[in-house]
């Protein structure tokens, strides 16, 4: 008989310990989808010619999918095609200034390897610390052309002549 008690103690024990786990699990927020954790998708990437090769730029996304605040930015992910490939990460560029005060707004990248006269297509994915991926940018498509330099300036206005000093 004592036997049997013990067993109906442990099992009391056991579902006490097991209520008391779930109950005190520390999740103070309801669990989300990680489609609805990740950033919200760029939508303003931009490309154009610079000297140097293609120079990219798009805005910091500032919330998440679910439209949360988004504190954990920790990486971009650029991608790009060659004519109809289908596109390929080439980067991963590091965010460093997300304990700053004063924040970037916009992030900026060059291609440097690039071919004049070909065709490139390219899209941006943004990355939270622990790997959460957002859905890719739009794609911009341009063609590699060295840009023509500006036209040196020239005064409208004739130099002043220096006064001597007396």
């Amino acid at each position: 008989m004592t036997l049997s008690r013990s067993r109906h103690a442990v099992c009391v024990i056991a579902l006490c310990a097991a209520a008391l786990g779930v109950l005190t699990c520390g999740r103070k927020t309801p669990v989300r989808p990680p489609t609805m954790v990740a950033p919200a998708t760029i939508d303003e990437l931009k490309a154009n010619n610079a000297v140097d090769g293609i120079h990219l730029t798009w805005p910091r996304p500032a919330k998440r999918a679910d439209g949360t605040r988004l504190s954990d930015l920790g990486a971009f992910q650029v991608a790009r095609g060659l004519g109809d490939a289908p596109p390929a990460i080439i980067a991963t560029i590091a965010v460093t200034d997300r304990d700053r005060i004063q924040q970037a707004r916009h992030f900026d990248w060059v291609d440097g390897d690039v071919t004049v006269g070909a065709t490139y297509r390219y899209y941006v994915q943004s990355l939270t610390t622990d790997g959460y991926a957002s859905r890719p940018s739009n794609i911009v498509t341009i063609t590699r052309e060295i840009p023509t330099p500006a036209p040196p300036h020239t005064p409208t206005t004739p130099p002043s002549t220096p006064t001597p000093l007396r």
